[in-house]
């Protein structure tokens, strides 16, 4: 077994993935190694760029946290939604490629970053997601100013669920939109790389983990900052490639251990307790792109090629050795995709 699926099948099993794989002294190597990576973006300000705030309020009381990037432009509105434990930040190298081409608007998702806890612990769910975007899109956008909506993972989830519950804006006010490294379904069977039987075992284990950190969240909140150096190598291990940036790698580790404990075990239940989370077909009616890393192991390929099953008219984009964190392994390729989407959008109107 490889020293990959060695911490990873640790991390499912609940062991702590540095423990499992043989103390203190590999965890130190695996650090050592991270760090010594190549770093390409070395020195780059992640979470400094900022628009003009924007506070939006939930069908259901929640506060959401927005920022619009020009917010003077009302001829096309690009609306990007972030996937689980993120923030909105993590479109940073795209809100600086595509700033001149729109109205950008960036959004935290309830119970990350900026934005507020729910009251109601049910409302960690996907379906939710989708009448924050509706609140989002209504309270940034002026009504006559058309949409691209474009998400990575949980973000393009919500998008599709958004979709599907205002069929009516598809094609419409939605003219487009971007899915990146996303599913619509079947997130349960995902492996995580782990060999088959530990595979297993995860999914076993995984809702009564979920229960247990439900129940004593606040608990879990203070420990899982005592360890920040395991959470580092996972984030490394499970959501980039093989070559990411670690100052890349460590910001998305930041995002991610900022995100409320209620919001991380209630939405990857949401995402993994049903075997479709959309039959897309609302969104057939809008300009469709589908982006897909190779080496994505949290939403494989394979779940993209079933979206443009989905979408037959969608155009589908992999790029090679990228994980999940395509935005940030390999900003310029999918900005110059996003950006592609927004012009070819911009010559229907």
């Amino acid at each position: 077994m490889t020293r990959r699926n060695v911490m990873l099948a640790a991390t499912a099993l609940g062991l702590g993935a540095a423990g499992a794989a043989g103390g203190m002294a590999l965890q130190r190597h695996a650090l050592r190694r991270l760090r010594l990576r190549p770093d390409p973006h070395a020195g780059e300000q992640f979470g400094a760029l900022r628009g003009t705030p924007v506070p939006v309020l939930a069908d259901d009381g929640t506060r959401l946290y927005a920022e619009i990037d020009n917010d003077d432009r009302t001829d096309l509105a690009v609306v990007f939604c972030h996937g689980w434990t993120l923030t909105g930040d993590s479109w940073h190298f795209q809100r600086k490629a595509l700033r001149g081409l729109g109205r950008l608007v960036f959004w935290d998702q309830r119970g990350h970053g900026r934005s507020g806890s729910a009251d109601d612990r049910s409302s960690y769910c996907v379906d939710q997601l989708a009448h924050d975007l509706r609140a989002v899109i209504e309270q940034t956008v002026p009504p006559e100013t058309p949409v691209v909506l474009v998400g990575h993972s949980m973000g393009g989830m919500t998008i599709m669920k958004f979709a599907d519950e205002h069929p009516e804006l598809i094609g419409g006010k939605v003219r487009a939109a971007g899915l990146l490294c996303t599913s619509s379904g079947g997130l349960g069977e995902v492996t995580l790389g782990l060999p088959a039987a530990l595979a297993r075992v995860n999914r076993l284990l995984m809702p009564h983990g979920l229960k247990a950190a439900g129940l004593g969240s606040g608990v879990l909140e203070r420990l899982r900052h005592l360890g920040r150096d395991s959470a580092l190598l996972v984030e490394d291990l499970v959501a980039f490639g093989p070559d990411a940036s670690p100052s890349a790698v460590l910001f998305a580790e930041e995002m991610m251990t900022a995100t409320r404990m209620q919001a991380l075990t209630g939405f990857i239940h949401s995402m993994t307790s049903v075997p479709e989370l959309s039959p897309c077909n609302a969104l057939r009616k809008a300009e469709t792109l589908i982006i897909a890393a190779e080496n994505d192991a949290l939403t494989p390929v394979e779940h993209s090629l079933t979206l443009a099953t989905k979408c037959p008219d969608a155009r589908l984009e992999v790029i090679p050795t990228a994980g999940h964190m395509a935005m940030m392994e390999r900003p310029s390729i999918v900005s110059d995709h996003l950006g592609d989407l927004i012009e070819r959008t911009r010559k229907t109107l």
